[in-house]
């Protein structure tokens, strides 16, 4: 359930001593590292975007996760979908444990940070993206990290390993999911 707080991080293997790597300069381990979280962060921050994080949390939970993820570098075979896996949980927690203050007015930073998020120059493809967020927001959590999965190209099958569902339920999720946003598509149309 995304807001089990009981849920823990994806296992991985723990590295063998002295390979935690942690601070370790100019290795090959690093600049993997490096290149993996300089072209990933920005799709990791959009993906949380897509299940309703705001930016300024979004951005928070991905570098958390980035940074347990070089913890564990040498041993996880799947990066992306670990991160993915970590970030999607911890972001469960965040719903979970309910809101929080903020200091800064979530539109603002939707308008000024989320651009540079997207890697399109094209107006009319930014405008189609904010328009799916505004719908995304009206559906219920669980639905919207199956979306999220979803766009991301995972397969009902792949989503329900990583998120510890029955691909049934991912299913049926994604089809509640897909009519609630025809729904209120239509339903803006009038």
């Amino acid at each position: 359930m995304i807001g089990d707080s009981s849920e823990s991080e994806p296992p991985v293997q723990a590295p063998p001593l002295g390979e935690d790597r942690l601070g370790a300069p100019e290795c090959e381990y690093d600049v993997a590292f490096a290149e993996f979280y300089s072209q990933f962060m920005p799709s990791l921050v959009r993906f949380l975007c897509w299940q309703g994080a705001p930016v300024a949390d979004a951005t928070d939970i991905a570098q958390e996760t980035m940074f347990q993820l070089y913890r564990h570098w040498s041993s996880v075979r799947e990066p992306a979908a670990w991160a993915r896996q970590v970030a999607s949980r911890r972001w469960g927690r965040h719903i979970a444990d309910g809101p929080r203050e903020q200091l800064v007015d979530d539109a603002a930073l939707q308008r000024g940070s989320a651009s540079s998020l997207l890697t399109s120059s094209d107006i009319r493809a930014i405008e189609q993206r904010y328009d799916v967020l505004r719908l995304l927001d009206k559906l219920p959590p669980r639905q919207r990290q199956v979306l999220a999965w979803t766009y991301e190209g995972y397969t009902p099958t792949e989503i329900a390993e990583e998120l510890q569902l029955t691909p049934e339920a991912v299913r049926a999720n994604l089809y509640k999911a897909r009519r609630a946003v025809v729904a209120h598509m239509r339903a803006e149309e009038r």
